[in-house]
């Protein structure tokens, strides 16, 4: 029997979960749907999996009573340390510049997970439906989607007035709704591990360039470094074939000496790296968020912190609107799917060319590039005006200030 929902959400994960968790004072019914059990156990990857939040997601998470729960197993990022391998040329940015106690936070993705789903099993308007896979949606007239969804050896089907592609990079709502996208695959890999070091990071995140990628060693609870090492994906198979000892004399070799000798503290795990650019976010009765719309380079750590802005955006869009039209409410009014995909366009695509840029000059061999590079980073040191323009966008600023300035001419 089929089931009505005004909204139904196609990704349990991250920024699906949060855009449910931002709708649940609204009264509209929600079906949040996840391919994977919510009580299957983790696996090494996503163990290994850490998320650097800029400060305004953190703004946006305690807005929504949610930071506090998080906080505990959060590492603060009070400065940022941004080098060449091989090649002079620095740049520093501490948050006290901007009077904040931190850039942005480290926190284990499983953390962020369990908060959002113990807040999601006390939701009354919501209703989790684990493990589902999506499998095909038809229009049932101009008022609502109806999605099939496969449990097991049998099917569910139910009927929604807006559906909310939150699936990932190769989103089935995407391909479902016909919405092309652009993939640039970068045949990297980003390996995710821990590690322990002699000298303590102290609130400093390091991003290291060398040819085959960024490395980057984050502030991390229990006194150690979350690491993100993006290298070609064949070098990845081989280094995480590697007894422990042998993998972090690798790492040693390509981070330096810096902060002293490292000790692997954690598990390994890996997941390919390519650019997805959607060629809209929005159809009819239908809209894109996260990796679904467009999937990025972790270079930078803009990816999850873009997600979160497109649902806490689109759950403010959808907010304002049933306040307006009252009785009158449609959350698939395309006015207002078209609206909010227009408003998200900037951010989208600046941050996407912005991270693109950064891997494509920094991540080759091109013979004498290193050195331009090292003057880049040395002349961005030298002007503060656009470092710190470059700061605050990633850091979720901009975005604040602008919705500020909007609030003071309403």
């Amino acid at each position: 029997m089929s089931k009505n929902y005004d909204i139904a959400v196609v990704g349990g994960g991250l920024a699906g979960a949060s855009l449910a968790c931002a709708l649940s004072d609204t009264g509209l019914s929600i079906a949040l749907i996840e391919a994977v059990a919510f009580d299957a156990p983790a696996d090494e990857n996503m163990k290994a999996r850490t998320t650097a939040l800029a400060w305004g997601t953190r703004a946006m998470f305690d807005e929504l009573g949610l930071w506090s729960a998080m906080a505990e197993d959060a590492a603060a990022i009070e400065r940022l340390h941004v080098s060449q391998a091989g090649h002079f040329g620095r740049v520093t940015v501490e948050a006290s510049e901007y009077d904040l106690p931190a850039l942005g936070y480290v926190v284990p993705n499983l953390v962020m997970i369990e908060v959002l789903r113990e807040r999601l099993a006390a939701l009354e308007h919501v209703d989790t439906i684990a493990p589902a896979a999506f499998e095909s949606l038809a229009y049932r007239g101009e008022d609502a989607i109806e999605l099939t969804l496969a449990e097991g050896e049998s099917k569910r089907t139910l009927t929604t007035r807006l559906v909310i592609g939150a699936d990932g990079a190769r989103s089935q709502v995407r391909a479902a709704l016909g919405i092309g996208a652009a993939v640039d695959d970068y045949d990297q890999s980003a390996i995710i591990t821990k590690a322990r070091t002699e000298r303590p990071l102290a609130g400093c995140a390091y991003e290291r360039f060398t040819p085959d990628g960024p490395l980057a060693l984050l502030p991390f609870i229990h006194d150690t470094a979350a690491v993100v090492w993006t290298v070609p994906t064949a070098e990845a198979r081989r280094l995480l074939a590697l007894a422990d000892d042998d993998f972090t004399a690798e790492l040693q070799a390509c981070f330096g000496a810096r902060l002293g000798r490292l000790e692997l503290a954690g598990p390994r795990g890996a997941y390919p790296l390519a650019r997805v650019l959607c060629d809209r976010a929005w159809s009819h009765r239908a809209a894109l968020i996260g990796n679904a719309g467009h999937a990025l380079h972790p270079a930078a750590a803009q990816g999850f912190n873009l997600a979160i802005r497109d649902a806490l955006g689109l759950a403010a869009s959808l907010r304002e609107h049933q306040q307006l039209a009252g009785n009158a409410f449609d959350p698939g009014d395309a006015d207002r799917l078209a609206a909010w995909a227009e408003s998200r366009r900037p951010d989208q695509h600046r941050v996407a060319n912005f991270t693109d840029r950064i891997v494509r000059l920094f991540s080759n061999r091109v013979p004498g590039l290193g050195h331009a590079r090292g003057a880049g980073l040395f002349g961005l040191s030298l002007a503060p005006g656009v470092r710190a323009g470059m700061a605050r966008r990633s850091m979720g600023l901009a975005l604040i200030d602008a919705a500020h300035r909007r609030q003071v001419h309403r």
